[in-house]
């Protein structure tokens, strides 16, 4: 299980393992997690649980949400992770994700080809320590394509989902992701206000297995999930 640990000048203050419900961090005294420094905000930012894998997003702070020395609004914590929070150290420990490492850094270049992502920021460790485990988890993973469908409802040429994650944005915020898993191709909804469905049915909090055919709505976009053709 994913556990973050808080330190300060390199005495741990706090740890936690990080469970289905989110975790909010901050000055303020009802924060799940609290940072007693000014140079943190009353809420600072929140750590959400999403299936296996776990977001941090800023809330609006004052200084900001710096990971791995980059500032950041929303970020796919990797194992190893460290969140600058004023004087204090909070660390990501994950060890399921650690051999994906190098997948999950880099997303999917297929996301940019289809203009659903911003180009990634490196996590700052190097990415190719984990290249090699990588490359094996990921012949175990199911496949999957996704094509854009237009207004017109043509359809593009679908493209192969080669990496772990692949998700989709509305402008620099990320609502959903496509996971590739063992036993198939799953949609998440990441942001809870935003509408995602599929076939025309709003996507809940679990994640969905798709299936061939599936049409995909979000951010104003359309997708159609196919299974490759072997």
């Amino acid at each position: 299980m994913a556990k973050i640990v808080l330190s300060l000048d390199g005495e741990i203050v706090d740890q936690r393992a990080l469970g289905a419900s989110r975790v909010l961090l901050g000055r303020d005294r009802g924060c799940d997690l609290v940072i007693d420094s000014p140079q943190v905000s009353q809420r600072h930012a929140i750590i959400t649980t999403m299936v296996h894998d776990h977001f941090i997003e800023d809330l609006g702070s004052t200084n900001g949400t710096v990971v791995n020395g980059q500032r950041i609004e929303r970020h796919l914590l990797q194992n190893g992770d460290v969140v600058f929070l004023g004087d204090y150290r909070l660390k990501y420990l994950n060890a399921a994700s650690a051999g994906l490492g190098f997948d999950r850094t880099q997303l999917l270049e297929v996301g940019l080809a289809l203009g659903l992502e911003a180009p990634p920021s490196p996590a700052g460790a190097a990415l190719d320590v984990a290249c090699a485990a990588a490359q094996l988890a990921r012949a175990r993973l199911a496949r999957g394509c996704v094509a854009r469908r237009q207004a017109d409802g043509v359809e593009g040429v679908p493209v192969e989902i080669e990496r772990v994650l692949l998700p989709l944005h509305d402008g620099e915020r990320c609502i959903a992701v496509i996971n590739r898993r063992p036993n198939g191709c799953f949609l998440s909804r990441v942001c809870e206000r935003a509408a995602v469905r599929v076939n025309r049915r709003r996507l809940g909090g679990e994640a969905l297995r798709l299936a061939e055919g599936d049409r995909i709505e979000a951010a104003g976009q359309s997708l159609v999930f196919h299974l490759p053709h072997d």
